[in-house]
């Protein structure tokens, strides 16, 4: 359904219509993932992939504060440790509790050496953390480290180069 409503315009009647039966068909399903994980995680409380899985669906469902617990506990997890990290830091963001969601990041980054997709994100959230703490040197700083490994990440190339624009003479 997505692409047909990339097909047709905003102010079209069925576009309106479309987009609140995709909105809320997507609302559904993440209710049903969550109920069905959340049954998961009764069964077996010690599931540690489990309680990642149902934490991850509450952040979809923008249930942030109900994932910190989830992720908090996933974080044993070696298999979802970044992972959980990673959406630990953005609930925290969510939440407006930037010092904690700078402290997830940064330490997530910290544990991964590699600038694979993952550590590409975490680099990243950590980087738009910092700018909203009015850290601009060390926002700049987290984007130039994705700039040197991909290019073409997100908007990483605008921001850089942009803070090497200098004012034209007056």
């Amino acid at each position: 359904q997505e692409g047909f409503l990339a097909t047709l315009g905003a102010q079209d009647q069925l576009f309106a219509e479309r987009s609140e039966a995709l909105l809320l068909a997507k609302k559904k399903r993440a209710e049903l993932l969550i109920d069905l994980t959340r049954a998961r995680c009764e069964r077996n409380p010690t599931d540690l992939q489990a309680r990642f899985e149902l934490g991850e669906h509450l952040v979809h469902a923008a249930r942030f504060r109900e994932a910190l617990p989830e992720l908090q506990r996933a974080r044993q997890n070696p298999a979802a440790r970044l992972k959980s990290m990673n959406l630990l830091g953005r609930c925290y963001h969510e939440l407006g509790m930037l010092d904690l969601a700078a402290q997830q990041f940064e330490e997530a980054a910290r544990e991964t050496s590699s600038m694979d997709a993952l550590k590409k994100e975490i680099v990243y959230n950590l980087g738009l953390v910092y700018e909203l703490m009015g850290e601009g040197d060390k926002s700049l700083a987290a984007m130039k480290q994705i700039y040197q490994a991909d290019y073409g990440y997100r908007d990483v190339a605008a921001r850089v180069e942009k803070s090497y624009e200098r004012p034209a003479p007056g």
